[in-house]
């Protein structure tokens, strides 16, 4: 379950009853309540080894029973703290077993902060949402940061909008702050893991987080797609026509970029500082609210969907959902011109839904949140990285280009 967003497939041999668990909570927790015999049905597992199972989940309060006897699940029974530090600013979720969020909060950040007082103000934030937590008890940390990382050391690469923070041991730095247990994660596998936990069914769907800057991962029945090395999700430096030229898509979405066009179209009257994330924000927004700033705002969706016209084609997926603070600024107008280009890329289909995540703002955020779950609900040891096998490293690479 941790690896991806669902294990597929029962069996009734001992040694894999960890797997079973999993898979059984799984089902209750997405489509819940049911019975047992729907259970057996739906995992081929024997009655015997959904009751014993069951009376486990139970015991151990993750899933209860009503009066009829079916299970459904305990969505305060864990509950785990989510970050998605972004080049502008960190969000802080906390997170049920369903994946809802119960409480959030938003930091911008200057692109010029050192990362010790961010790691601080981290650090307290995920105090207070602990001290919110039902029961007082969360059940781990999960970071979510722009790639590359090194998913052994648990430390950040080199990313292209974060320089001060190369090779930051980031989950060791909140460890010592907080106590808690802290894992670091890809923002995009992040993103997709939120998807993958939170939809009714598994299934296959691409992720895209437009914020600062853009990634896209992509869920495969219901697993997360994580690469070799756990950085998979490089999206921005797709080529992309826009804005009457060729260029990376991170480029034509992201809203220091755009803010700059409107002020050079005369849309919005002063410049603003790139390292200033709240000013940066204010007045894309504001454009966004701009009538005059409508084609700029288009132009961004269909950049965007340009660059997720070829990911649409050849993973053929039905279904891609945006989340992050800009798509979500950018409104139905940025929405719909995602939609109109795909239309117009792929005449013949596959003719996948496109939606904002149900997230918002804090998709990442909540599927480091869930991701954190996931890795207390299993006992089993992680599957091995590229790395972990070989003993080779993670290459520093970053094809997002920077502010």
């Amino acid at each position: 379950m941790l690896h991806g967003g669902t294990p597929h497939g029962g069996t009734n041999i001992a040694d894999v009853g960890t797997r079973n668990r999993a898979l059984v909570l799984d089902l209750v927790r997405r489509s819940g309540p049911l019975h047992r015999v729907a259970l057996a049905r739906s995992t081929g597992l024997s009655a015997q080894t959904v009751s014993n199972i069951a009376a486990r989940l139970v015991a151990e309060g993750l899933v209860r029973e009503d009066g009829e006897r079916a299970l459904a699940v305990v969505p305060s029974a864990r509950t785990g703290i989510g970050v998605h530090l972004d080049p502008a600013a960190f969000e802080v979720v906390l997170v049920d077993l369903t994946g809802t969020v119960l409480a959030a909060e938003h930091h911008d950040i200057a692109a010029h902060t050192a990362p010790a007082a961010v790691v601080d103000a981290m650090a307290a934030a995920i105090g207070r949402l602990r001290a919110e937590a039902p029961g007082r008890t969360v059940d781990g940390v999960t970071v979510a940061v722009p790639g590359p990382i090194d998913t052994v050391s648990e430390r950040l690469g080199t990313p292209a909008q974060l320089r001060p923070w190369s090779e930051y041991p980031l989950a060791l730095e909140l460890v010592e702050r907080t106590g808690a247990a802290v894992h670091l994660e890809k923002d995009a596998i992040a993103g997709a893991f939120g998807e993958a936990w939170t939809t009714p069914e598994p299934e296959d769907l691409v992720a895209v987080h437009l914020g600062s800057g853009v990634s896209a991962a992509a869920v495969a029945s219901g697993e997360v797609v994580r690469g070799s090395t756990g950085n998979a999700g490089e999206f921005g430096g797709m080529p992309v026509f826009a804005h009457g030229r060729w260029t990376a898509v991170c480029e034509a979405c992201q809203p220091l970029q755009q803010v700059r066009r409107a002020v050079s179209a005369g849309v919005l009257d002063a410049e603003v500082a790139s390292d200033d994330a709240a000013a940066v924000r204010a007045a894309y927004a504001r454009m966004c609210r701009e009538p005059a700033a409508a084609g700029l705002v288009a132009e961004g969706g269909s950049a965007l969907g340009s660059a997720l016209a070829h990911v649409v084609e050849l993973l053929d997926v039905p279904r891609v959902t945006i989340g992050g603070s800009a798509a979500v600024l950018g409104g139905e107008r940025f929405l719909d011109a995602v939609r109109s280009r795909l239309r117009d890329r792929l005449p013949r289909g596959p003719f996948a839904e496109v939606a904002f995540s149900t997230a918002g703002v804090v998709a990442v955020a909540r599927g480091a949140a869930c991701s954190a779950i996931a890795r207390s609900l299993t006992t089993a040891a992680p599957v091995p990285t590229a790395r972990q096998r070989t003993g080779g490293s993670v290459q520093a690479r970053s094809i997002s280009h920077p502010w």
